[in-house]
């Protein structure tokens, strides 16, 4: 396995666990919070797998996200993308939804539409570096695939910019 496909699989993971506790929040009755076990993980910060963690109040894209998440766990990556696309369509900014558009495609060998999916990402990102560096990671991967070695070489330079 692939050093690219080793951090995409531990950012699912982290993310499906970020999706989870959002969608927890979201259906929480309980005033209490559960005790944390590490540092509380504050939106936008950067993880120490290369993820990245954006909260969401919205309960509709949190159930969104959670469906996702368990579709492309069931190896479903078109539904997987579907529910992100109807996610997006309640909240057409959110960058951690296009990123995860992107690296959806480029699991199903759609290089160019994962490319643009980082780079419309990338817009919304703000200075978030965790998920620029991710956005990044996957548009150097999509070029490298597609064969543009230059533009590839161009994305390296900005994964190592970002870099945490």
């Amino acid at each position: 396995m692939s050093l690219f496909n080793t951090l995409f699989t531990l950012s699912r993971a982290s993310l499906l666990l970020s999706a989870s506790l959002v969608l927890g929040a979201c259906a929480s009755v309980d005033p209490q919070p559960e005790p944390f076990e590490q540092a509380p993980i504050f939106p936008g910060q950067t993880l120490p797998d290369g993820s990245v963690r954006l909260d969401t109040t919205d309960a509709r894209i949190a159930q969104l996200w959670s469906a996702s998440e368990q579709s492309a766990g069931e190896g479903d990556e078109a539904q997987a993308l579907e529910f992100v696309y109807q996610a997006l369509e309640l909240d057409p900014q959110n960058s951690l939804l296009w990123s995860r558009a992107a690296e959806i495609q480029l699991d199903n060998d759609q290089p160019a539409q994962a490319e643009n999916f980082a780079v419309k990402s990338n817009l919304f990102a703000n200075d978030n570096r965790g998920l620029l560096y991710r956005n990044w990671l996957i548009i150097e991967h999509a070029r490298d695939i597609r064969g543009d070695l230059l533009g590839a070489r161009s994305a390296k330079r900005k994964v190592q910019e970002f870099k945490f």
